[in-house]
């Protein structure tokens, strides 16, 4: 793309969908009696709803559907334009989406098929005027394997990282063993950190990002296993900084991660523990989009976003889409098989 980030393609969908609204059904009418209307139940597979925020008008195409895929994608590439005033200081020819042999869900060695979960997916375009400014593909909820040598990202993606502290000690050398001790931090300790979209110093950047990590002054939170009020005040003094804490690296790059888990995906018989409001976006301005799960905008950036925000469970607690440990956090996800056949990505 260059000077209009929304694809033509988008373009072309919305006409032709205008085409097949206009065409004329043939068939007649028949009256069904009460004792008729009374057996019958049902709802619409597709329905429009439209909404207005800051001098945006929005039309939402809903389809009220559940999907189970599997796909594969050479390239995904999004947002790919040179624009200083909009994308300053970033790599001529960048991206703002860029993840090579994408795909969702997996194949196992049997030729079985663990989909990808989507419920609820949908269209929606922006307006200022009659002027279309965004155009969104959204899921109400989803839940699986998302896969991928991520080049790039642009967007909202947060990522809790939950386990013990031994994988933090495996990554420590001596001296760093010896500060977490004092801490009382140990091997058995419970620890816990949230993760987003950063630059190579640990500074929030949700444009273009290559790595993602525990941004400065954020920290580690100890739940189960420590020495109690004098470890987290220890751990309150470790914050992050210039992508460590004691030494120890905080950030990661993007392709190291190349089967990320969305959602809860230990039972994926049911749709419980699926994140919501997932969406890719593209727009010609700074753009607020309605979250799906709070019913509060969220803006996204001009040009190509991914959001993939935080949501209630169950429970009501707030919740990351993506939740790994600290040793898959130090050492990447390799990828799990995506493929029908002998390659496992690039198929």
């Amino acid at each position: 793309m260059r000077s209009n980030p929304l694809p033509a393609w988008s373009l072309k969908a919305v006409c032709l969908a205008g085409v097949l609204s206009a065409s004329v059904a043939q068939a007649r009418m028949e009256e069904l009696a009460d004792s008729e209307l009374s057996n019958v139940t049902g709802q619409a597979f597709i329905n429009l709803t439209t909404d207005a925020n800051g001098g945006i008008n929005y039309t939402r195409v809903n389809f009220g559907v559940s999907v189970d895929t599997q796909l594969n994608m050479k390239r995904l590439q999004l947002g790919q334009y040179d624009d200083a005033a909009t994308r300053p200081g970033e790599g001529a020819g960048s991206s703002d989406i860029l993840i090579n042999n994408f795909a969702l869900g997996t194949v196992n060695a049997d030729g079985s098929v663990n989909p990808f979960r989507i419920a609820d997916p949908f269209v929606e375009l922006a307006y200022s005027g009659n002027k279309v400014v965004g155009v969104r593909i959204g899921f109400g909820e989803a839940k699986g394997v998302l896969s991928g040598d991520i080049q790039s990202l642009t967007g909202n993606i947060p990522v809790h990282i939950k386990g013990t502290g031994n994988a933090i000690y495996d990554r420590a050398n001596f001296a760093q063993q010896a500060a977490l001790f004092l801490a009382g931090v140990y091997r058995s300790s419970t620890l816990e950190a949230d993760a987003q979209l950063v630059t190579p110093g640990g500074v929030a950047d949700p444009t273009r990002a290559s790595q993602s990590g525990i941004k400065n002054g954020d920290g580690l939170t100890c739940t189960a296993g420590c020495a109690g009020g004098w470890t987290d005040a220890l751990l309150g003094a470790f914050a992050s900084s210039n992508c460590s804490i004691l030494g120890i690296a905080t950030c990661f790059p993007l392709s190291q991660f190349q089967s990320l888990p969305v959602g809860n995906i230990a039972n994926m018989s049911s749709m419980e523990g699926a994140a919501r409001g997932f969406f890719i976006s593209f727009q010609s301005q700074d753009l607020a989009w309605k979250d799906m799960d709070r019913n509060a905008f969220v803006t996204a950036l001009k040009g190509a976003f991914m959001n993939m925000p935080r949501y209630r469970d169950a429970s009501g607690n707030l919740v990351s889409p993506i939740n790994i440990d600290f040793d898959q956090a130090f050492n990447g996800i390799p990828r799990q098989d995506t493929c029908l056949g002998t390659a496992t990505a690039g198929c």
